[in-house]
C-alpha cells in the first residue's frame, strides 16, 4: 500500500538500520543509558536487572528486523476493525511481532504496519498516515481504523489526529513509551528527530497546545523504567487516558503480555 522509494532513500535506510542493530547486538543499547540513569539514581530499584531484561527483548526484536518485509501476523484477520501500528526511530514493523501475535490471536485486525522516514519530519510522516489510513480504509470498507504508536511513532499518529486531520478516522490512539513532552535523549539522535523530538521544542510546544480529539479516544502508555522516554517525567495529555508501569524499558513495552493484555482489552 505505500509507496516505492528511490536506491538513495533505500540505503539510508539501511545504514541506519545497520547502526541501530550493532548498537542493540553488542548492548550499547540499553546499557548505556540505563548506566546514565542509575548514576543520577533515577532507574528504580533494579537498574542492572531491567537492563538486561532490556537488551535481551531489543536483541531479540532486532534480529526479527527482516521479517518486516513481510505482513505481519493478523494481516488476514476480519476482526472489529483495522489495526495500523507505528514503529519508533530507526525501526521497523518488525518489533511490532509479538504484539501483533497476540492481538491476532485476540481476534483484532487486519493489523498493518506504516513505514515511515524516521528522519524526517514528524508532519510529513503524519500527513503520509493519512494518506495510508485512507488505503487501508478503502481496501477494507471499514469506517475507522485502531492506531498503536511505539516512540516516535505515537507522536506521528498524534499529530495525525490532532493537526492532520486523523481526528475521527481513528478510532482509538495507543501511544507505547511516546514522548509526547518531549525527551533528552533526542539529541543524541541525527535527522529531524533529534530537534523536534526535544523537551520544549516547536513541536511538543504546537502538540501541546493544540486542542485534544472529539472523537478520537487517546491512551498513552509509558513505564518509570524506560530509559529512553521515562515515563515519570512525561506529563498526561489532556482528555487522555494514562497508564505507568513501573518496570519495563523502552522496547520491553513492546514484548509485555501487560501491554499487550491492555491493548487488546481496548481495542475490543
Amino acid at each position: 500500500m505505500q509507496r516505492r522509494h528511490s536506491v538513495r532513500h533505500l540505503l539510508w535506510r539501511g545504514g541506519v538500520a545497520a547502526v541501530s542493530q550493532a548498537m542493540m547486538f553488542t548492548g550499547l543499547y540499553p546499557l548505556v543509558p540505563h548506566a546514565v540513569r542509575a548514576f543520577a539514581r533515577d532507574a528504580g530499584t533494579r537498574p542492572l536487572r531491567a537492563a538486561l531484561a532490556e537488551w535481551g527483548v531489543s536483541a531479540a526484536l532486532s534480529a526479527c528486523r527482516p521479517a518486516g518485509f513481510f505482513p505481519l501476523p493478523g494481516f488476514r484477520n476480519r476482526g472489529p476493525r483495522p489495526v495500523i501500528v507505528l514503529h519508533g526511530y530507526a525501526m521497523n514493523r518488525a518489533n511490532f511481532l509479538p504484539l501483533a501475535l497476540r492481538m491476532s490471536r485476540a481476534g483484532l485486525g487486519p493489523i498493518v504496519g506504516f513505514e515511515y522516514w524516521t528522519l524526517g519530519r514528524t508532519a510529513a510522516a503524519a500527513r503520509q498516515l493519512g494518506w495510508f489510513v485512507d488505503q487501508v480504509l478503502e481496501a477494507t470498507g471499514a469506517q475507522d481504523v485502531d492506531v498503536i504508536g511505539h516512540s516516535m511513532g505515537g507522536v506521528v499518529a498524534r499529530y495525525y489526529v490532532q493537526l492532520a486531520g486523523g481526528d475521527g478516522h481513528v478510532r482509538r490512539l495507543l501511544t507505547l513509551g511516546s514522548p509526547h513532552g518531549g525527551t533528552d535523549v533526542s539529541s543524541l539522535g541525527i535527522g529531524h528527530p533529534g530537534r523536534e523530538l526535544l523537551v520544549g521544542s516547536k513541536l511538543v510546544t504546537r502538540l501541546s497546545s493544540a486542542p485534544p480529539p472529539t472523537r478520537t479516544k487517546i491512551t498513552t502508555v509509558w513505564s518509570k523504567g524506560d530509559a529512553l522516554v521515562p515515563g515519570a517525567r512525561q506529563k498526561p495529555l489532556a482528555g487522555a487516558e494514562t497508564i505507568m508501569f513501573d518496570d519495563l524499558g523502552h522496547v520491553a513495552l513492546l514484548g509485555s503480555r501487560r501491554v499487550a493484555q491492555l491493548v487488546i482489552e481496548r481495542l475490543r
